[in-house]
């Protein structure tokens, strides 16, 4: 059985798409504002400290790192070796950049495929394509975060499901819809909350399937042939690191890791979700508006994939921006229905874009060149400064370790995870330990800000810092870092002596 396709009043299905007649023509339409978009980026080392780290994985892996035990993270392994691949390539500063042009781009073509699919008007569907591509900006979707690469993946699950109906009518699974558990699998990899809506496909699955016919027992067995197939890349994965010896390395970063990281509390989290909502308004009220549009079964699937995504955001309740970046390809989907509308569709895609354009300029190339020469001239203090002993990036990016030639000192090397205080102790190594034996083995050169950035401040770790670098550091440059639209002044402590007694820092810091 097909999802119905019946019409809001004022859209008709036949409504021309104009330019967008073509297929070719509406992606090269996606791909050409994927680019302009993107382009101004290119090039920068210092885009964000999340894709900063992702990469510096991915370089340290082609140096036999492994992800968990040399280099710590809780994010799921297939994240670590896409930026392993785009590692490959030179540093994979561009190599990562360009993939996230490509992928949110035919993520875009996804959406217009699916809107389609489900019965939206053909013009109304191609705009919801550009949207796509459009209203990720303003949510830090510009960058290289997993959610621009992994809501390729969920779209294209989605798709193949939706494919698939004249087998689900028939009350059996198709070779389509087995692909999009696999996608579901896939995803999986590279974040974890894309299990709601791997959830939400593989239910939608069955709920067709039973429609169809398909007997109790058949439902069960197709039921645990999806669980297996979704499951099948993780367990692969988990095998690996228990056959290698270091599966509590692995099950730490996965599980107790994600369930046991602090709240930053009522008020920064409420300070965070309103940031979100402000900047995901008009798609947030496009998409439900869309949602109400819809007719039938295509108002049944929108509504649910919205609340799988939403399920998906909950789930960590930090609420920073990015996090809502996979409620935009179903509200996107569902704002087809809207954009289709004979009379309001074009003007209120043109609202969209003017709505975003209030958060996200792509125009701003001069940004790019001044973060691109600071980020060169932090790296060439680091080498001139670090008197052997080694870097250690308390504030900044971490890309420097890369760029500067030299290699990390410790298993925790994002900065959040010595300096934000809910993030302490989520590893499985102590955060204080682990910073007094990092700081026992000397670094040459320190970086950090003057004042702490990120709330709530681990001022235990603030003041093991402060303390090395004042008995044993002197400022060397204080160097402009340019990142996501903010000058951050960072502060090089170089030229640091080696420590007489091991140890010393923490007793020290502790009495202070």
């Amino acid at each position: 059985m097909d999802i119905a396709l019946r019409m809001a009043p004022g859209v008709r299905r036949g409504t021309s798409p104009g330019l967008l007649a073509s297929p070719l023509a509406l992606v090269a339409a996606l791909f050409a504002l994927g680019l302009a978009l993107r382009a101004w980026t290119f090039g920068d080392p210092n885009l964000f400290v999340d894709d900063d780290f992702y990469l510096l994985v991915g370089q340290q892996m082609h140096h036999g790192a492994l992800p968990y035990v040399d280099i710590w993270d809780r994010k799921p392994l297939g994240l670590f070796v896409l930026y392993w691949l785009f590692a490959s390539a030179g540093s994979g500063v561009l190599a990562y950049q360009i993939a996230a042009w490509l992928a949110s781009s035919a993520t875009g073509y996804l959406v217009c495929r699916i809107a389609v699919r489900i019965g939206a008007p053909a013009r109304g569907a191609a705009l919801a394509g550009l949207a796509y591509v459009a209203a990720i900006c303003p949510l830090d979707g510009f960058t290289g975060q997993s959610a621009v690469f992994y809501n390729l993946i969920v779209a294209g699950a989605a798709l193949l499901v939706l494919n698939d109906a004249s087998n689900h009518a028939a009350g059996r699974a198709g070779i389509r819809t087995w692909a999009a558990l696999a996608l579901c699998g896939l995803a999986l990899t590279i974040k974890q909350t894309t299990l709601f809506e791997g959830l939400f496909i593989g239910l939608y699955a069955l709920h067709r399937q039973h429609r169809g016919g398909a007997s109790p027992a058949g439902l069960l067995r197709t039921m645990l042939g999806f669980g297996l197939v979704a499951a099948s890349p993780t367990l692969a994965i988990a095998g690996w690191y228990a056959a290698i010896g270091h599966w509590a390395e692995y099950w730490h970063a996965m599980v107790p890791a994600n369930l046991d990281k602090a709240s930053p509390g009522p008020v920064l989290a409420a300070k965070w979700a309103m940031a979100t909502l402000v900047r995901i308004a008009v798609p947030l009220a496009f998409g439900l508006s869309g949602a109400v549009l819809a007719k039938g079964p295509a108002r049944g699937f929108l509504s649910c994939w919205l609340v799988a995504a939403l399920a998906g955001y909950l789930a960590v309740p930090n609420f920073y921006v990015h996090y809502s970046l996979p409620l935009v390809v179903p509200l996107c989907t569902a704002a087809a229905f809207v954009f289709g509308h004979d009379k309001w569709g074009r003007i209120l895609f043109v609202a969209l874009l003017a709505f975003i354009n209030l958060w996200f300029n792509p125009t701003d190339r001069a940004w790019t060149l001044r973060s691109i020469a600071s980020f060169e001239q932090m790296a060439e203090v680091v080498r001139a400064h670090d008197g052997g002993g080694g870097l250690f990036v308390y504030e900044g990016p971490p890309q420097l370790y890369t760029a500067s030639g030299r290699v990390p000192l410790s298993p925790l090397v994002l900065p959040h995870h010595f300096n934000h205080l809910i993030e302490r102790n989520t590893s499985h190594l102590d955060t204080h330990a682990e910073l007094v034996r990092l700081l026992a083995r000397g670094p040459g050169i320190v970086v950090l800000t003057k004042w702490p950035m990120n709330d709530p401040v681990n001022w235990d770790s603030q003041a093991l810092v402060t303390a090395y670098v004042r008995a044993r550091c002197r400022k060397v440059a204080t160097i402009r870092s340019y990142q996501m639209g903010v000058v951050t002044p960072l502060e090089f402590h170089g030229d640091c002596r080696p420590l007489t007694r091991p140890g010393r820092v923490g007793a020290d810091s502790r009495k202070r």
